[in-house]
C-alpha cells in the first residue's frame, strides 16, 4: 500500500507574505542595504560572508525536525558550491541535521533522522517535483522516517515575495524578463507561471525562447536567470555581468537560508 503524503505547509508557521518581506527589507536597510540606493540586484553571494548578518532575529521554539532538501545536481551527483554553503549555514543555524537528496546521484545518501521534513528545492512544478519527489517521499517513509513534505520551493509566498522585490527593484533602472526551466507538467505548470506573471508584472519566457525573444523585440530586456543554481542553459544568458541564478544574489541566498533556518 502507498504512503499517503503528509502535506507541511509552511503558512501554518510563518507570518504573512507581506510582514516576511516587509521584515526582510528592514533588515537590508539596517544594514546598510537601502531598499531603492544601496541594494545591488547584481551583487554575487561570497561564501566568507555571515549570512546571519542580515537575517532578521525571529522568536521560535527550537527546530525539532531534521531536514532533506531535494536538488537536481549535475552529471554525477555533483553538487554545486551555493549548495553545500547553503547546506553548512542551515545547519548551524537550526542546530539540526541537514542533508542533501540530488536526482543525479545513482545512490542517495542514506538518512539517519527520525523525523524530517521533506523540501524539494525546484521552482517549477516539473516533473521532478509531480514524479520523483513523491517517490522519495515513500522511499524515506517505507524506511520508518516520520517524513512530512513540504510544497516546492518556488510556490512559497515568501520566496515568492522575494522575487517581486528583487524585480520591483531592477525596475527602477531596466525592464527584465524571467527566463524558466522548459516545463512540459500540463496544466500545472502553465496555471502556475500564469500566476506568477500576473504577480511579477514582467514577461516570463523559457529560456530556449531568449535568443529569438531579444533578437524581434524592440526592447531591451535584462534576463533573470530562474534557477537556484547555474547550470550549462544558464551561463552566458547575461552579458552584462555574471550572474546566471539567483543563489548568487545575496538577497536570495539569505532568504532561503533565514526560511530554511526557522521551520521547526
Amino acid at each position: 500500500m502507498k504512503k499517503a503524503l503528509k502535506l507541511f505547509r509552511p503558512s501554518d508557521i510563518f507570518p504573512p507574505a507581506s510582514q516576511f518581506i516587509s521584515d526582510l527589507s528592514t533588515a537590508c536597510s539596517s544594514h546598510g542595504l537601502n531598499h531603492i540606493v544601496d541594494v545591488n540586484t547584481t551583487s554575487t553571494f561570497f561564501s566568507g560572508d555571515d549570512p546571519s548578518r542580515i537575517i532578521p532575529k525571529v522568536k521560535h521554539s527550537k527546530p525539532s525536525r531534521d531536514l532533506r532538501l531535494v536538488i537536481h545536481g549535475s552529471a554525477g551527483g555533483e553538487v554545486h558550491p551555493l549548495f553545500k554553503y547553503l547546506v553548512r549555514e542551515v545547519k548551524y543555524l537550526r542546530g539540526t541535521q541537514v542533508d542533501l537528496e540530488v536526482l543525479t546521484q545513482e545512490n542517495p545518501k542514506a538518512s539517519s533522522s527520525s523525523s524530517i521534513l521533506l523540501i524539494p528545492l525546484f521552482l517549477l512544478p516539473g516533473k521532478h517535483v509531480i514524479n520523483d519527489i513523491p517517490k522519495i517521499f515513500r522511499r524515506l517513509s517505507n524506511q520508518g522516517i516520520d517524513t512530512q513534505l513540504v510544497p516546492f520551493l518556488g510556490s512559497w509566498p515568501y520566496w515568492i515575495s522575494t522575487l517581486k522585490y528583487f524585480v520591483n527593484l531592477k525596475s527602477h533602472n531596466e525592464k527584465s524578463i524571467l527566463l524558466h526551466h522548459p516545463i512540459n507538467s500540463g496544466e500545472d505548470g502553465k496555471s502556475f507561471l500564469e500566476n506568477l506573471n500576473r504577480i511579477l508584472k514582467i514577461p516570463i519566457i523559457s529560456w530556449r525562447q531568449w535568443h529569438d525573444f531579444s533578437d524581434n523585440s524592440d526592447r531591451t530586456y535584462t534576463p533573470i536567470p530562474f534557477a537556484l543554481a547555474p547550470n550549462k542553459n544558464t551561463k552566458g544568458l547575461r552579458k552584462s555581468d555574471s550572474i546566471s541564478s539567483l543563489l548568487e544574489i545575496d538577497l536570495f541566498m539569505f532568504t532561503l537560508i533565514k526560511i530554511l533556518s526557522i521551520i521547526p
